[in-house]
């Protein structure tokens, strides 16, 4: 993966990357990973983001590949 640029925008840091489709179905399957093997409580805890965040994370890498 390869950082292009940054940007903050309202409280928020906005990266725009280059990466591989490995690289994103790693990511993905990461992710999936963690929504089937961890409790909601687990997920929040270890990521900071509900599982809402998550999935939504998670569909856009399936959506833009």
């Amino acid at each position: 993966m390869e950082a292009i640029s940054k940007e903050r925008a309202a409280s928020v840091t906005l990266i725009e990357a280059k990466l591989s489709e490995d690289e994103m179905a790693v990511y993905e399957a990461a992710l999936s990973y963690a929504l089937d093997s961890l409790d909601k409580g687990e997920i929040e805890r270890r990521f900071g983001a509900s599982v809402d965040e998550i999935e939504g994370m998670r569909d856009d890498l399936c959506d833009s590949g």
